[in-house]
């Protein structure tokens, strides 16, 4: 055998192995031997050039403090970098070939609100994934699409770690939350004290004036102030009551709700029914408070706004969990105009200070039910 074929067969013995320093000496006669080493030598600086940016590309896949993933079309990991091995408690290479949504934990319609994400702007980009030993990580997600030498298109999926962040946004929130519940507090003690008892002297002195009154026409008219001064007082009363409901800390919030839905009864036709699995613990005042506001905030809407003739609302209570379920049978709204609302808003960050989570679900002329679930670990 030619001693130039022994070396191109050295050569390529060594570039399968990934060695691409040493290439095969070209003759001076430039046959046919020598035309396939000089091919081999431009395989040899090709495959060295690709070695190198496949060792750069894959340094850096695997020192970003991120989770990627390489994704085939059909939602199939094809690679994982060290970060998401680490952070979700895989061994090296056990990722691929797991469909994304295993991670997500549901079924394929994971993925393809992934694929809708490439095509429209996000919305929100929040999510969960699982550990391989059943914890939840919450993370952010970026998708975007590429294809390779060969045409063939992945989508690549980034996946940060909000764990912190999330923890900090709710302690901001729950911040402002108490700070507001405190004013409100303040506010409603100060209506008490300096307006309510002063409101009631005044209406038991014209009381006394009218039953000594002489006059019919003063009786007559006395009578009638002390008449608008009690709705007048009535009326502070609700508002103090609103501002603070002392049913809430005294009887708990099954019993404060009730009351709420009780100002409503000689003045609405709407029909209320509060259900509940079992008897509810005494849950943290924080939890009490919110769920109380999102359910005025619920009742308010559903009977000003949606003309709501019934309201149910329902606990339900697993001792790991708190469901609450609002719903009505008003007029309804467009859930995608939802956050423009205020006091939606102000639902979901109640919600989210605690770890829960709201589903709500509405459409025009059908009604409104709000889902509410919060985590808990409370021993009755």
């Amino acid at each position: 055998m030619d001693k130039r074929i022994k070396n191109i067969n050295l050569r390529l013995t060594e570039y399968s192995l990934g060695n691409f320093n040493n290439r095969v000496k070209v003759s001076p006669e430039l046959d046919e031997v020598d035309a396939i080493s000089s091919g081999i030598n431009m395989l040899g600086e090709e495959l060295k050039a690709i070695t190198i940016s496949r060792n750069y590309f894959t340094n850096i896949f695997n020192s970003v403090s991120d989770m990627v993933f390489v994704l085939n079309p059909k939602g199939i990991i094809t690679d994982a970098n060290k970060s998401a091995q680490e952070q979700l408690k895989y061994e090296s290479g056990s990722l691929i070939g797991k469909p994304i949504s295993d991670l997500h934990g549901r079924d394929q319609s994971y993925f393809k609100n992934i694929l809708k994400q490439l095509k429209e702007p996000f919305t929100d980009n929040e999510t969960i994934l699982h550990t391989n030993k059943g914890e939840i990580i919450p993370v952010r997600i970026n998708v975007s699409q590429f294809s390779d030498q060969m045409k063939n298109q992945f989508i690549l999926l980034t996946a940060t770690d909000i764990t912190f962040q999330i923890k900090a946004e709710n302690m901001i929130i729950r911040a402002i939350i108490d700070t507001q519940e405190k004013e409100r507090q303040r506010l409603a003690k100060d209506l008490h004290d300096s307006i309510i008892q002063p409101l009631s002297g005044i209406k038991l002195h014209i009381s006394s004036s009218a039953f000594l009154a002489k006059s019919s026409r003063l009786k007559s008219n006395l009578v009638t102030s002390g008449d608008a001064l009690n709705g007048l007082i009535i009326e502070m009363r609700n508002i103090c009551f609103n501002l603070m409901p002392n049913t809430l800390e005294e009887f708990g919030l099954v019993k404060a709700i009730q009351a709420f839905c009780s100002r409503f009864l000689f003045v609405k036709k709407t029909k209320f029914k509060i259900e509940q699995n079992c008897k509810l613990p005494d849950f943290p005042p924080e939890i009490n408070i919110d769920l109380y506001r999102i359910m005025q905030e619920f009742i308010n809407n559903s009977i000003k706004h949606g003309e709501a003739s019934s309201i149910r609302i329902s606990f339900i209570y697993d001792k790991k969990n708190l469901k609450v379920i609002l719903s009505d049978n008003g007029k309804g709204f467009d859930t995608k105009e939802y956050r423009k609302g205020m006091g939606l808003q102000n639902v979901k960050s109640r919600v989210k200070s605690h770890k829960g989570t709201l589903n709500i679900v509405s459409s025009i002329g059908k009604g409104t039910r709000y889902t509410i679930a919060i985590p808990l670990n409370i021993q009755i």
